[in-house]
């Protein structure tokens, strides 16, 4: 699914994103409520504002850094996330959205050590991981007679 280089990258980033983790997606939710005001009616907007959900992507966010190269420990994570957003109508034109703010909320927290190459594994890793959920949310909806 990803190259090599990028696991690697990535997992070499997961030490900085356990400590700079919830900065990253805290900016990531301004950033893209800022730009893409239409989505916040999908976000329980009081785990926004207790910092609740910004904590639980961020502890997302690490474990993927942690695991990417072994996604089956993840299994659970990624079917409990998927029925959230079956449950929240996410769709898969959404993740292009989220996948860009994730990338210019590193830029902005991580600053010098959001290097090109770094930015670059995780657009990489971040597209890998979109087509995971993409496709088990698919499969719910189908499952669930919703399209």
């Amino acid at each position: 699914m990803v190259s090599q280089k990028t696991i690697d990258i990535v997992k070499s980033t997961a030490p900085i994103l356990k400590k700079e983790g919830k900065k990253i997606t805290s900016r990531m939710y301004e950033i893209m409520f800022e730009k893409h005001p239409e989505v916040k009616s999908q976000f329980d907007m009081s785990a926004q504002a207790d910092g609740s959900q910004p904590a639980k992507l961020a502890t997302a966010v690490y474990a993927y850094a942690t695991h990417i190269d072994d996604l089956a420990s993840l299994k659970s994570a990624v079917e409990t996330i998927a029925h959230r957003h079956v449950q929240t109508h996410v769709q898969p034109e959404q993740y292009p959205v989220v996948g860009e703010c994730m990338l210019e909320a590193m830029k902005d927290v991580l600053r010098e050590d959001a290097t090109p190459e770094v930015i670059a594994a995780w657009a990489e890793a971040y597209q890998a991981l979109a087509e995971v959920f993409i496709n088990r949310e698919h499969k719910i909806y189908e499952e669930e007679g919703v399209s």
